[in-house]
Protein backbone atom coordinates (compact mmCIF):
# COMPACT_ATOMS: atom_id res chain seq x y z
CA UNK A 1 0.00 0.00 0.00
CA UNK A 2 2.97 2.30 0.59
CA UNK A 3 4.31 2.51 -2.89
CA UNK A 4 0.78 3.98 -3.67
CA UNK A 5 0.71 6.62 -1.05
CA UNK A 6 1.71 10.10 -2.54
CA UNK A 7 3.12 13.30 -1.37
CA UNK A 8 1.53 16.53 -2.17
CA UNK A 9 3.73 19.44 -2.70
CA UNK A 10 2.38 22.58 -1.92
CA UNK A 11 4.98 25.10 -2.55
CA UNK A 12 6.21 27.07 0.15
CA UNK A 13 9.41 28.71 1.52
CA UNK A 14 11.63 27.51 4.41
CA UNK A 15 12.20 24.11 5.81
CA UNK A 16 9.56 21.13 5.33
CA UNK A 17 6.48 21.11 7.18
CA UNK A 18 3.59 18.03 6.35
CA UNK A 19 0.13 18.48 7.44
CA UNK A 20 -1.64 15.80 8.00
CA UNK A 21 -5.35 15.38 7.51
CA UNK A 22 -8.27 14.42 9.87
CA UNK A 23 -10.57 11.22 8.96
CA UNK A 24 -12.79 12.30 6.16
CA UNK A 25 -11.19 15.45 5.32
CA UNK A 26 -8.88 15.05 2.05
CA UNK A 27 -5.92 17.30 2.28
CA UNK A 28 -6.80 20.28 0.66
CA UNK A 29 -9.42 20.99 2.94
CA UNK A 30 -6.49 23.14 4.50
CA UNK A 31 -5.97 24.87 1.74
CA UNK A 32 -6.36 27.75 3.64
CA UNK A 33 -4.41 26.97 6.86
CA UNK A 34 -1.19 26.13 4.42
CA UNK A 35 -1.55 29.25 2.90
CA UNK A 36 -0.98 30.58 6.45
CA UNK A 37 1.99 28.56 6.51
CA UNK A 38 3.37 28.79 3.11
CA UNK A 39 5.37 31.99 3.48
CA UNK A 40 7.40 30.55 6.42
CA UNK A 41 7.64 26.57 5.33
CA UNK A 42 7.77 24.23 2.58
CA UNK A 43 4.51 22.08 3.25
CA UNK A 44 3.76 18.77 1.97
CA UNK A 45 0.54 16.37 2.86
CA UNK A 46 0.33 12.95 2.36
CA UNK A 47 -2.81 11.61 0.66
CA UNK A 48 -3.14 8.32 2.92
CA UNK A 49 -4.97 5.31 1.87
CA UNK A 50 -8.00 6.41 2.68
CA UNK A 51 -8.15 8.42 -0.98
CA UNK A 52 -6.52 5.27 -2.85
CA UNK A 53 -9.10 4.13 -5.57
CA UNK A 54 -9.78 1.10 -4.90
CA UNK A 55 -7.84 0.30 -1.61
CA UNK A 56 -9.20 -2.02 1.03
CA UNK A 57 -10.51 -0.90 4.22
CA UNK A 58 -9.94 -4.16 6.18
CA UNK A 59 -6.38 -4.01 4.84
CA UNK A 60 -5.85 -1.32 7.94
CA UNK A 61 -5.45 -3.04 11.14
CA UNK A 62 -5.02 0.49 13.38
CA UNK A 63 -4.01 3.54 13.12
CA UNK A 64 -0.12 2.49 13.52
CA UNK A 65 -0.55 1.68 9.98
CA UNK A 66 -1.31 5.32 9.04
CA UNK A 67 1.76 6.28 11.02
CA UNK A 68 3.68 4.06 9.20
CA UNK A 69 2.80 5.04 5.89
CA UNK A 70 3.36 8.69 6.72
CA UNK A 71 6.81 7.22 8.29
CA UNK A 72 7.87 6.03 4.69
CA UNK A 73 6.31 8.22 2.19
CA UNK A 74 8.71 11.05 4.07
CA UNK A 75 11.47 8.59 3.83
CA UNK A 76 11.10 7.39 0.22
CA UNK A 77 10.98 11.47 -0.67
CA UNK A 78 13.99 11.78 1.17
CA UNK A 79 13.04 13.67 3.82
CA UNK A 80 14.03 14.26 7.58
CA UNK A 81 14.19 16.82 10.52
CA UNK A 82 9.96 17.00 9.04
CA UNK A 83 8.51 19.74 10.91
CA UNK A 84 5.00 17.49 11.77
CA UNK A 85 1.43 18.84 11.64
CA UNK A 86 -1.52 16.51 12.26
CA UNK A 87 -4.97 17.63 12.84
CA UNK A 88 -7.03 14.84 14.56
CA UNK A 89 -6.43 11.48 13.40
CA UNK A 90 -3.52 13.23 11.62
CA UNK A 91 -2.45 13.82 14.54
CA UNK A 92 -2.38 10.40 16.35
CA UNK A 93 -0.52 9.34 13.45
CA UNK A 94 2.33 12.26 12.92
CA UNK A 95 2.61 11.65 16.96
CA UNK A 96 3.25 7.60 16.41
CA UNK A 97 5.29 8.23 13.59
CA UNK A 98 7.85 10.65 15.66
CA UNK A 99 7.85 8.01 18.29
CA UNK A 100 8.61 5.28 16.13
CA UNK A 101 11.37 7.39 14.20
CA UNK A 102 12.53 9.88 16.66
CA UNK A 103 15.21 11.61 13.60
CA UNK A 104 12.33 11.67 10.94
CA UNK A 105 10.74 14.63 13.12
CA UNK A 106 12.19 17.71 14.78
CA UNK A 107 8.61 19.05 16.11
CA UNK A 108 5.59 17.84 16.45
CA UNK A 109 1.96 20.06 16.36
CA UNK A 110 -0.88 17.73 17.02
CA UNK A 111 -4.21 19.87 16.80
CA UNK A 112 -7.17 18.42 18.42
CA UNK A 113 -5.69 14.42 18.64
CA UNK A 114 -7.85 12.02 19.14
CA UNK A 115 -6.34 10.95 22.61
CA UNK A 116 -9.25 9.41 24.56
CA UNK A 117 -8.71 8.30 28.34
CA UNK A 118 -10.37 7.19 31.41
CA UNK A 119 -13.87 5.97 30.78
CA UNK A 120 -14.00 6.50 27.25
CA UNK A 121 -10.69 4.56 26.63
CA UNK A 122 -12.26 1.84 29.07
CA UNK A 123 -15.55 1.60 26.93
CA UNK A 124 -13.39 1.88 23.50
CA UNK A 125 -11.71 -1.20 24.50
CA UNK A 126 -14.50 -3.19 25.72
CA UNK A 127 -16.68 -2.60 22.46
CA UNK A 128 -13.21 -3.24 20.14
CA UNK A 129 -12.69 -6.56 22.45
CA UNK A 130 -16.66 -7.58 21.34
CA UNK A 131 -16.37 -6.51 17.79
CA UNK A 132 -19.28 -4.24 18.25
CA UNK A 133 -16.83 -0.68 16.94
CA UNK A 134 -18.63 -0.55 13.77
CA UNK A 135 -21.96 -1.01 15.34
CA UNK A 136 -21.95 2.47 17.16
CA UNK A 137 -21.13 5.89 16.51
CA UNK A 138 -19.14 7.36 15.01
CA UNK A 139 -18.28 4.70 12.63
CA UNK A 140 -22.51 3.73 12.14
CA UNK A 141 -23.23 6.98 11.68
CA UNK A 142 -20.17 7.28 9.04
CA UNK A 143 -21.27 4.50 6.89
CA UNK A 144 -24.88 6.43 6.70
CA UNK A 145 -24.08 9.48 5.45
CA UNK A 146 -24.92 10.77 2.15
CA UNK A 147 -22.13 9.28 -0.68
CA UNK A 148 -23.22 10.55 -4.43
CA UNK A 149 -24.28 14.54 -5.14
CA UNK A 150 -26.39 15.95 -7.99
CA UNK A 151 -23.73 19.36 -7.69
CA UNK A 152 -21.09 20.77 -5.12
CA UNK A 153 -23.08 23.58 -4.22
CA UNK A 154 -26.18 21.46 -3.16
CA UNK A 155 -23.53 19.72 -0.99
CA UNK A 156 -22.09 23.21 0.21
CA UNK A 157 -25.70 24.24 1.03
CA UNK A 158 -26.64 21.08 2.69
CA UNK A 159 -23.26 20.83 4.72
CA UNK A 160 -23.59 24.82 5.66
CA UNK A 161 -26.53 23.66 8.10
CA UNK A 162 -25.21 20.65 9.53
CA UNK A 163 -24.33 21.32 13.34
CA UNK A 164 -21.09 19.94 12.88
CA UNK A 165 -20.06 22.03 9.72
CA UNK A 166 -21.62 25.46 11.31
CA UNK A 167 -18.40 27.03 12.61
CA UNK A 168 -16.43 26.14 9.55
CA UNK A 169 -14.78 28.82 7.42
CA UNK A 170 -17.08 29.36 4.75
CA UNK A 171 -14.11 29.26 1.83
CA UNK A 172 -13.02 26.00 3.86
CA UNK A 173 -16.17 24.29 3.40
CA UNK A 174 -15.55 25.30 -0.06
CA UNK A 175 -12.47 23.55 -0.44
CA UNK A 176 -14.03 20.63 1.50
CA UNK A 177 -16.58 20.44 -1.17
CA UNK A 178 -14.09 21.08 -3.62
CA UNK A 179 -11.38 18.12 -2.59
CA UNK A 180 -13.87 15.86 -0.67
CA UNK A 181 -16.05 15.57 -3.78
CA UNK A 182 -15.02 13.62 -7.20
CA UNK A 183 -17.14 14.07 -10.09
CA UNK A 184 -18.25 10.93 -11.78
CA UNK A 185 -17.89 10.01 -15.69
CA UNK A 186 -21.76 9.01 -15.68
CA UNK A 187 -22.35 12.62 -13.67
CA UNK A 188 -22.60 13.57 -10.00
CA UNK A 189 -20.11 13.54 -7.43
CA UNK A 190 -19.07 11.14 -4.76
CA UNK A 191 -17.32 11.21 -1.95
CA UNK A 192 -13.45 11.00 -2.25
CA UNK A 193 -13.07 9.01 1.03
CA UNK A 194 -15.84 6.68 0.88
CA UNK A 195 -17.83 6.09 3.78
CA UNK A 196 -16.33 2.41 4.59
CA UNK A 197 -12.95 4.08 4.96
CA UNK A 198 -14.41 6.97 6.94
CA UNK A 199 -15.88 4.44 9.27
CA UNK A 200 -13.24 1.67 9.26
CA UNK A 201 -10.98 4.54 10.80
CA UNK A 202 -13.50 5.31 13.32
CA UNK A 203 -13.69 1.54 14.38
CA UNK A 204 -9.85 0.91 14.91
CA UNK A 205 -7.66 2.94 16.86
CA UNK A 206 -3.47 2.90 18.02
CA UNK A 207 -2.87 -0.09 19.73
CA UNK A 208 -0.81 1.36 22.65
CA UNK A 209 -1.09 5.17 21.76
CA UNK A 210 -0.16 6.55 25.21
CA UNK A 211 2.97 3.70 25.92
CA UNK A 212 4.04 5.28 22.19
CA UNK A 213 3.78 9.02 23.29
CA UNK A 214 6.30 7.94 26.24
CA UNK A 215 8.52 7.64 23.00
CA UNK A 216 8.33 11.05 21.53
CA UNK A 217 11.36 13.07 22.09
CA UNK A 218 11.16 15.69 20.10
CA UNK A 219 9.31 19.62 20.79
CA UNK A 220 5.74 19.13 20.93
CA UNK A 221 2.58 20.73 20.91
CA UNK A 222 -0.71 19.68 21.61
CA UNK A 223 -3.95 22.00 20.81
CA UNK A 224 -7.41 21.39 22.06
CA UNK A 225 -10.22 23.15 20.62
CA UNK A 226 -11.84 24.78 24.30
CA UNK A 227 -14.88 23.43 23.15
CA UNK A 228 -14.03 20.10 21.79
CA UNK A 229 -16.03 16.83 22.75
CA UNK A 230 -13.07 14.80 21.44
CA UNK A 231 -9.62 16.12 22.88
CA UNK A 232 -11.04 16.42 26.90
CA UNK A 233 -9.29 18.49 29.36
CA UNK A 234 -9.10 14.90 31.37
CA UNK A 235 -6.87 14.14 28.16
CA UNK A 236 -4.79 17.00 27.70
CA UNK A 237 -4.02 16.42 31.41
CA UNK A 238 -2.46 13.18 30.67
CA UNK A 239 -0.68 14.25 27.50
CA UNK A 240 1.38 16.57 30.83
CA UNK A 241 1.53 13.59 32.48
CA UNK A 242 2.76 11.53 29.33
CA UNK A 243 5.07 14.08 27.49
CA UNK A 244 6.03 15.92 30.76
CA UNK A 245 8.03 18.45 27.88
CA UNK A 246 4.65 18.97 25.94
CA UNK A 247 3.35 22.46 25.81
CA UNK A 248 -0.44 22.25 26.20
CA UNK A 249 -2.68 25.18 24.67
CA UNK A 250 -6.26 25.28 24.36
CA UNK A 251 -7.67 27.65 21.58
CA UNK A 252 -11.16 29.75 22.61
CA UNK A 253 -14.51 28.63 20.92
CA UNK A 254 -12.52 26.00 19.19
CA UNK A 255 -14.43 22.80 18.37
CA UNK A 256 -12.85 19.55 17.17
CA UNK A 257 -12.68 21.16 13.79
CA UNK A 258 -11.18 24.50 14.77
CA UNK A 259 -7.95 24.50 12.05
CA UNK A 260 -11.20 24.32 10.00
CA UNK A 261 -12.82 27.08 11.95
CA UNK A 262 -10.66 29.71 12.77
CA UNK A 263 -7.29 28.46 9.85
CA UNK A 264 -6.03 32.14 10.70
CA UNK A 265 -5.58 31.69 14.58
CA UNK A 266 -4.31 28.12 14.38
CA UNK A 267 -1.87 29.13 11.44
CA UNK A 268 -1.01 32.03 14.07
CA UNK A 269 -0.37 29.58 16.87
CA UNK A 270 1.32 26.68 14.78
CA UNK A 271 3.68 29.45 13.73
CA UNK A 272 4.57 30.87 16.93
CA UNK A 273 5.62 27.68 18.29
CA UNK A 274 7.60 26.57 15.34
CA UNK A 275 9.08 29.90 16.05
CA UNK A 276 10.82 29.01 18.86
CA UNK A 277 11.49 25.28 17.01
CA UNK A 278 13.38 27.25 14.78
CA UNK A 279 15.70 29.41 16.67
CA UNK A 280 16.89 26.26 18.42
CA UNK A 281 17.60 24.73 15.18
CA UNK A 282 19.27 27.66 14.14
CA UNK A 283 21.85 28.02 17.11
CA UNK A 284 22.87 23.92 16.95
CA UNK A 285 23.48 24.41 13.12
CA UNK A 286 19.96 21.72 12.30
CA UNK A 287 17.41 22.27 10.03
CA UNK A 288 14.56 19.97 8.08
CA UNK A 289 15.91 19.02 4.94
CA UNK A 290 15.51 17.32 1.59
CA UNK A 291 18.61 14.86 1.33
Amino acid sequence: MSDALQLEDWGGTGPVLHLAHANGFPPGTYRKLIEQLKPRYHVFTLRSRCLVPGANPLEMAGWDDMADDLSRALRARGLSGVLGVGHSMGGVATLLASAKEPDLFRAVVALDPVLVTGARLAALRVLTLLGLRSRVPPASLARRRREVWNSRDLAWLTYRKKPLFARVDSETLRDYVAHGLVEQPEGGFRLAIPREWEARVFETYARDVWGELRSVKVPTLVIRGSVSGTLTRSALARVRRTLPGALTEELPEGTHLFPLEKPEACGKRILAFLDTVDGASVSSGGSAHER
